[in-house]
């Protein structure tokens, strides 16, 4: 499905730990005597191998904040106040990811023009890949330098201006359907394939056509509460094109060694009982993919009960050793974190089920697996377009039960692949069986009448390798909630004070001493003009632009 890869090279080296934009404009360009397709490989890991986003932004802030893990002494008080070291994702583009991909596309542009004609499809791919990483960093930091960042090693402002998200919105529509475009109309004959250096397609560029026009209605959705008429507009002709259409084409990365670093070692975080209790009443098959069971077999349990330590206890149900742990820190006493745990000779015997280590991070325990990183996958696609056309946004051609139906099943299908590529520890394969049964279960089977809630759910649990997607799926819609069939909690702390989702990371402060001072104050004073911004840049219950009230 995808390819292995395995880099131990150093062909290129930015700096990429800075916080302002001036420095990655004022950094030379090293002289590299490379071709772009041997660029290619290099780009695409540095965007993929940030450890500190996993440690910080995914495990203990968004995942937390969403409902999707706990830690295992349940979340502390102030879980909801701490957004502190977020923001990973602008080191990572205006640092290599971002360099190296804008070096590609530069290298391109300065070839003569039969040269160029050559490199159509490597130049698409890399626009593609720095469309998206720009818009994974505007939707948390709003308003960046785009179009003129990277520039000044090339002879450009070494001061970049700002585009507002919105503007931000018009431009990466526009290039992704220029790279369609332009694939369209490249003499395929003659194009230079990276082949195996594509590590996500492998140089088939077909595929990439496909996910160029996916993404655009991938990303116009964002725009749900500012603009539906424009998502509208994008969509006709998104869904007139060639799209995703099976898991085949799934925009997602199989990679080796990617998270081997520390900082993606998942251990220690827990299953959260929002999950764990919709996903147990309706026999959901992605659970033992997603968790582990808790520590009490039946042998365990003997161990347990012949120590004294508590009474013997008949499990006949393998689901039963799914449990989750409550989010709410007034929770951090209840039975799931104290009386249910007990030790004996060292071992702890705990009642809440872990995640499921090794598909955050197959090299989990010296595990040898290979890592999947999904970023817009069949399932992903299905269970959109099932969303807007249940709006009344889109008309797709199929009925929304079909597109909800074939996004679930891909939705389990990705995750046995998943789990396999991972070598996740006792994984079974599901079954036909097991898939019919979940779409046949209470709260699954599609009911017209309530299919926008389901839809969303089931967005909800196929985004759970992608806790951003999470994130932003309850700040678009505002489901699940407290009162939906996948019933998040309401958490409270100190008995009984409401803590409340954030929306967004603390943007940078601007700095006096920065060379690109000036735009960034006046990006940072423009955002703060939205009544939804919030109190500073700090305030992290603030809104960026397309998350508005």
């Amino acid at each position: 499905m995808k390819k292995i890869f395995l880099l131990a090279v150093s062909l290129y080296l930015l700096n990429s730990c800075t916080r302002d934009f001036a420095e990655t404009n004022t950094n030379p360009l090293d002289i590299v005597n490379t071709t772009p397709e041997a660029l290619l490989p290099l780009a695409i890991k540095k965007g993929y191998d940030a450890s500190f986003e996993y440690y910080y932004d995914y495990y203990r802030r968004i995942m937390p904040w969403t409902q999707t893990l706990v830690p295992g002494s349940c979340n502390v008080p102030e879980f909801m106040d701490d957004g502190s070291n977020m923001n990973a994702r602008k080191d990572v583009f205006y640092g290599d990811h971002g360099s190296l991909l804008t070096d590609i596309i530069h290298k391109i542009d300065q070839m003569p023009a039969d040269e160029q004609a050559k490199y159509v499809n490597i130049k698409s791919i890399a626009t593609i890949l720095k469309v998206y990483y720009a818009w994974y960093v505007t939707d948390v930091n709003g308003s960046m330098a785009y179009t003129e960042a990277f520039q000044a090693r090339y002879g450009g402002t070494a001061t970049p201006k700002f585009e507002t998200q919105e503007q931000l919105y018009d431009i990466l529509d526009s290039q992704l359907n220029s790279v369609y475009t332009a694939i369209e109309g490249a003499n395929q004959s003659i194009q230079v394939n990276p082949g195996s250096g594509d590590l996500f397609f492998n140089g088939d560029i077909l595929k990439w056509k496909k996910v160029s026009n996916s993404l655009r209605l991938k990303i116009a959705s964002r725009l749900m509460k500012r603009n539906p008429t424009k998502i509208a507009t994008i969509a006709a002709q998104v869904l007139s094109r060639d799209q995703i259409s099976s898991q085949s084409e799934d925009f997602s990365l199989r990679s080796r060694r990617f998270t081997e670093h520390g900082n993606f070692n998942p251990n220690g975080f827990f299953a959260t009982k929002p999950m764990v209790d919709y996903m147990r009443v309706n026999k959901d098959p992605r659970m033992p993919i997603f968790f582990q069971k808790n520590s009490y077999t039946k042998t365990a349990i003997k161990r347990l009960s012949d120590a004294g330590l508590m009474n013997s206890v008949v499990i006949d149900d393998s689901l039963k050793r799914y449990v989750g742990g409550p989010i709410s820190p007034d929770q951090s006493t209840s039975r799931y974190y104290t009386s249910a745990r007990r030790s004996l000779n060292g071992t702890i015997y705990d009642t809440i089920s872990k995640l499921q280590y090794r598909i955050w991070q197959p090299e989990f325990l010296s595990g040898t697996g290979n890592a999947v990183f999904p970023i817009l996958t069949y399932a992903d696609y299905s269970l959109l377009k099932a969303e807007l056309q249940a709006r009344g946004i889109i008309a797709t051609g199929s009925s929304v039960q079909t597109l909800y139906e074939e996004g679930i099943k891909a939705s389990i299908d990705t995750y046995n692949f998943i789990a396999k590529e991972a070598i996740v520890d006792q994984y079974a394969p599901t079954t036909a069986g097991e898939v019919t049964a979940y779409l046949s279960a209470p709260n699954v089977q599609f009911n017209p009448s309530n299919a926008l809630e389901q839809i969303i759910i089931q967005e909800y649990l196929n985004y759970f390798k992608q806790p951003n997607e999470v994130w932003a799926l309850i700040k678009r819609t505002g489901m699940p909630n407290t009162s939906t069939a996948l019933k998040l909690e309401a958490p409270t702390r100190n008995g009984g004070i409401p803590l409340t989702m954030p929306r967004r990371i603390v943007l940078p402060t601007p700095s006096a001493n920065n060379l690109n001072y000036n735009n960034q104050l006046s990006a940072l004073n423009q955002m703060k003009q939205d009544p939804d911004f919030g109190s500073s840049e700090s305030d992290i219950q603030g809104r960026i632009w397309w998350d508005k009230k």
